[in-house]
Order: structure tokens, then sequence, then C-alpha cells
């Protein structure tokens, strides 16, 4: 699997299929989230992810872009979902929301081992209580 298609797959099997077991096997053990979700293991990016399930259900994922060099790969995500639990204060709302967000991948063995990357939280709770 190459670069590309290992962070691809890392949005589809976390956010869209929930196969955490996969996403364990494809972030290395010490992997480093630079964003403010803040993940400093696997297991981190694990729990993560299970909240982000937890305030948003449905959850689809299209790769907009996704350019890879030397370990690194870029990519330009939206993100489709209903709201169906509270997300930074605000209780769930049932809205169904679109957002994008760029995010940055350092890969290493054929493991994801760093990232970089924000969601809009502005833009989401404008989408949320407007």
């Amino acid at each position: 699997m190459t670069d590309k298609e290992l962070v691809a797959r890392f949005f589809k099997e976390g956010y869209e299929n929930r196969n955490f077991s996969f996403v364990l096997d494809c972030m290395a053990e010490t992997y480093m989230d630079h964003s403010p979700a803040g993940a400093r293991s696997n297991r981190d990016a694990v729990n993560i992810l299970t909240a982000v399930a937890g305030f948003f259900g449905e959850m689809q994922v299209e790769m907009l872009d996704n350019f890879a060099e030397n370990g690194m790969v870029a990519t330009r995500v939206r993100y489709t979902a209903v709201h169906t639990g509270e997300y930074q204060g605000i209780p769930a709302t049932g809205r169904r929301i679109t957002f994008e967000a760029l995010e940055n991948f350092k890969v290493a063995d054929g493991k994801i081992v760093e990232s970089w990357g924000y969601w809009p939280d502005d833009a989401i709770r404008r989408m949320l209580t407007e």
C-alpha cells in the first residue's frame, strides 16, 4: 500500500467504518498528533475517533485531494455527518453538516507517525447553532 493509499484508508476505516483495529495497525504506537486534539499514541487516536463517532453519526468522508512526497501526505477532506451528540457544549441537533479540513501526515515504514490538521470548529459551531 502506498503512503497515499494508507492515509485514504485511514479516513475510510477510522471515520466511516469505525474499524479501530485497522487504525491501531496503520499508526505507530508512538503516533504524535500536532492538532488541538493532541493524540500521543495510536490508542489516543482511537479514543479521539471514538469520541467523534459519539457526536457525529453517519460520518462520510470524501478525499478531495491527496498528495504524497518524501513520506509526507497532504489531504483535503470533506466530512458529512449528522450531529448526534454533544459537541463543544452544543447538544445534539440532528442536523446534517458538511465541512472540509486540511490534514497532513508523515508516514514511515508503512505507518502513520505524525499528523497536523484542524477542523473548522468555528464554522461547525455556526452550522449547529444558526
